[in-house]
């Protein structure tokens, strides 16, 4: 994986057939087919983690890891299912049926036959809904045919200093979405934004694939340059970011999380274009997962009110910054 992409995700959504879809049961619905697909997930040995009795610190880990969205542990009548190495399974969520897998390491290829593998031991026991013309069927249009959607994660922070909407025009013109965690001023975070595809309803999935392991060494190529013109064209800027960044991570006694993502990004810029020496290695994407609200917590092993977090991150991060830099 190149310093650019990030990671890698693959989706898959299945729905059994004769069932309506889960936007559209009622109570009962939802419970049957949670019943019916419980044991069969279990059989191919994995854990069921009630979401209902989840400790609330717990929840908010894994929603930062991505393993599932806010909304999906509002519901009632879900499933969530691990196994070391596996992909996750999500029962009623968007569909009856989501496998997921993310990985810093793995390739869409690798992760792509996971998946598939443990769909095929799946529908052994289950009868997914498909239509020889449109494929397989989901509530969403844009998931049907192969129900598979491929995720780049790509960290672009020089394109996001130079304006990266005309590239996300562009890429959504040719069916792609560029997506990004967002703060409440809907300006990205961390500089770390996902690719995938609008509509996987039309080509296969190794289509689709190669598609996206193409776009995104395009733009990893375009950012590439982008740095090279924000070091030649705008070093005093660029410097001056990344040292007021870590002078804010080395020295601030209160840190929200979203100065925190903001800084380690540029940091992370300093330090791949030589601004800052770093004594060991230096991962931002994982440093900052450590910083988050719930991985702190659950690592305090209490919930905090607002400026407990933020005091207790300024106080890593100062650590941090000590550790790697000096």
């Amino acid at each position: 994986m190149s310093n650019i992409i990030l990671g890698n995700k693959v989706k898959l959504y299945r729905n059994i057939d004769g069932k309506n879809f889960v936007n559209t049961m009622s109570d009962e619905e939802l419970r049957e087919n949670l019943e019916f697909l419980d044991p069969i997930i279990r059989g191919r040995g994995y854990e069921n983690l009630d979401i209902e009795k989840m400790p609330s610190l717990k929840k908010l880990k894994l929603i930062e890891e991505g393993r599932f969205g806010k909304t999906f542990v509002d519901k009632k009548n879900i499933g969530f299912y691990q196994k070391d190495d596996e992909p996750d399974i999500l029962i009623n969520s968007s569909e009856h049926l989501e496998l997921s897998k993310f990985s810093r390491t793995q390739s869409l290829d690798e992760l792509y036959k996971e998946i598939y593998d443990l769909e095929g031991k799946l529908e052994e026991k289950i009868n997914f809904a498909f239509s020889p013309e449109y494929g397989y069927l989901t509530s969403r249009v844009f998931n049907a045919g192969t129900g598979f959607k491929p995720i780049a994660f790509l960290y672009l922070p020089a394109l996001n200093y130079f304006g990266i909407n005309e590239i996300a025009k562009g890429l959504s013109r040719l069916g792609y979405t560029l997506g990004s965690y967002r703060d409440k001023s809907k300006k990205a975070l961390a500089s770390i934004y996902t690719l995938s595809f609008e509509s996987s309803l039309t080509e296969e999935e190794g289509s689709y694939i190669e598609k996206l392991k193409l776009i995104s060494e395009e733009i990893a190529d375009v950012e590439r340059e982008n740095r090279k013109k924000l070091y030649l064209d705008n070093i005093i800027s660029l410097e001056d970011m990344v040292n007021r960044s870590y002078g804010l991570l080395a020295n601030a006694r209160l840190l929200s999380e979203e100065e925190m993502m903001q800084s380690m990004s540029m940091i992370n810029l300093g330090v791949e274009l030589s601004i800052l020496k770093p004594n060991r290695e230096f991962d931002f994407y994982q440093e900052i997962m450590k910083l988050r609200n719930g991985h702190l917590q659950i690592e305090r092993g209490s919930i905090l009110d607002l400026r407990s977090r933020d005091i207790l991150r300024a106080n890593k991060s100062r650590s941090l910054m000590k550790e790697v830099f000096k």
